[in-house]
């Protein structure tokens, strides 16, 4: 059985499973925390835990996940490669430990509902961590979209530049499974990097009713295809328009401490129109949120607009909803489920060359 929610009294105990890249700005949300214990920190590469011995010196070294049984845990951040969700995800929930699941939820439909329904039998707690849903610049956008500012919403565009330069140095290991899932016809950036994208749409205008895709393969490298040009157009029921771009620009540069990647989300209503000027890259030295109504324009310029701001939004709403026995999750089990079948309509509408309804 999972620790009864809410929490309180105590930290609650949390243990780390996969301490890949994404650690490097999921775990220092954690650090100094006293209403959080970090106690197992699990991974099968001896150099990982010994990266976050230092950092978490009261916390478990373990390498295989059969030795949290010996622990006393009450939640997990399960940070493994997107292939392994379901495998790791599922034997958790059924160990009784609620768990934070990286995004992609899974790669299918059945993968996804291996883990809803052991969550289900379980009653433990399932969020998808979605990082953008928690990036204060659009969590900023999504409050003038709601507040009637624009007048009614019509249409959204989302705006994706990959790049090489200008962002951290990743381990080529981590980018390994990726490659493999790739070759599956899951891309890099149309699968993964997209989830952002459809999440927001998601989180903003709730479900989509068609969506048509459009992917055409470029060559990089002698033996791999990255899947850009992309251009995906979806409608969602209550009648908003959305067009996602993706580019690839390998010699363009963008100031980054993490991710290179440029993008953009403007919003247009009735009246005017909001757009958020970056999330992963510095691209645009603008204000991070800008609002045009009337012939008038204003910013936002003291928002914290870093990518570690969104990991420590997502960290707190994560480690309350455990505190206080419920709240939104942003992203819960269900509603990641709906995220998962839009990109993957979207990439069979691009194999198909057609629209398909949801």
């Amino acid at each position: 059985m999972p620790t009864p929610l809410p929490i309180t009294g105590r930290p609650v105990r949390l243990a780390v499973v996969g301490l890949g890249q994404i650690a490097e700005l999921c775990l220092p949300p954690y650090v100094g925390r006293p209403d959080v214990e970090v106690v197992a920190l699990c991974d099968p590469n001896p150099a990982r835990r010994e990266r976050w011995e230092p950092v978490f010196p009261g916390a478990e070294p373990i390498a295989d996940l059969d030795k949290l049984s010996a622990l006393d845990v009450d939640a997990v951040d399960a940070l493994v490669p997107t292939p392994a969700h379901a495998d790791v995800a599922v034997a958790l929930l059924e160990s009784g430990y609620h768990v934070q699941l990286q995004k992609p939820l899974a790669r299918s439909m059945a993968e996804a509902d291996r883990i809803l329904d052991a969550a289900t039998r379980s009653g433990a707690s399932l969020r998808v961590m979605e990082d953008y849903v928690c990036y204060p610049p659009l969590v900023a956008l999504r409050d003038v979209v709601r507040s009637g500012e624009i007048g009614t919403p019509q249409a959204m565009h989302l705006k994706v530049v990959g790049t090489a330069r200008g962002g951290w140095d990743v381990n080529p290991g981590s980018y390994e499974w990726q490659f493999a899932q790739a070759r599956d016809g899951l891309g890099i950036l149309t699968f993964d990097h997209a989830w952002h994208q459809f999440a927001v749409a998601h989180w903003l205008f709730g479900p989509v009713r068609r969506v048509f895709g459009w992917i055409r393969r470029t060559p990089i490298g002698d033996d791999f295809l990255l899947d850009v040009p992309a251009t995906f157009v979806w409608d969602h029921v209550n009648g908003v328009r959305v067009v996602l771009e993706v580019t690839l620009a390998a010699e363009m540069y963008f100031r980054s401490d993490y991710y290179a990647d440029d993008e953009r989300v403007e919003v247009t209503g009735s009246r005017g129109y909001v757009r958020c000027n970056r999330i992963s890259g510095r691209g645009v030295q603008e204000p991070a949120v800008v609002v045009y109504r009337d012939g008038e324009v204003r910013g936002y310029h003291a928002l914290a607009d870093q990518p570690p701001d969104a990991f420590a939004a997502s960290a707190e709403r994560w480690v309350s909803h455990l505190q206080r026995g419920g709240g939104d999750l942003d992203l819960d089990g269900p509603a990641a489920r709906e995220v998962l079948r839009c990109v993957l309509t979207a990439q069979r509408s691009a194999d198909e060359e057609r629209p398909l309804d949801l």
